[in-house]
């Protein structure tokens, strides 16, 4: 939910994404349904890019599942950042083939990690008082 809502907010609400929320009374069935009924709201659309939180948990092995259950050209990616869905967002439109949009993706999501470091410059000290 909060990266859908990050994303409405700095990219506006993109047409045919869909959101399936994993709810903690959710059995991996239930969530299974989930994803058949948002991608029936996405028959118009000729492949589906589907992203999970994480990689090898229960959303992400049910997507794995129902790729190999449909006819439609789907990929799945873990480890979903907002980095990643701003970049396919803004990129879905223009590239058209999936594997490229993953791809293009998951390199973002990757440059979109960083870890701060404080570093201590210390003052050059001046020749001849200058």
């Amino acid at each position: 939910s909060g990266l859908r809502t990050s994303l409405k907010l700095i990219a506006g609400d993109p047409c045919n994404v869909e959101y399936v929320d994993f709810e903690e009374t959710d059995s991996t069935e239930d969530l299974k349904k989930k994803y058949y009924a948002s991608l029936e709201n996405l028959d118009n659309c000729d492949s589906i890019l589907a992203l999970s939180d994480l990689a090898g948990g229960s959303p992400f092995k049910t997507l794995v599942e129902v790729k190999t259950e449909i006819e439609k050209t789907m990929e799945v990616i873990g480890g979903t950042n907002l980095p990643m869905l701003l970049e396919i967002s803004m990129t879905k439109d223009i590239i058209d083939d999936l594997h490229s949009l993953s791809e293009s993706a998951i390199e973002v999501g990757k440059s979109g990690v960083v870890k701060f470091e404080f570093i201590v410059h210390e003052d050059d000290e001046s020749e001849d008082g200058i």
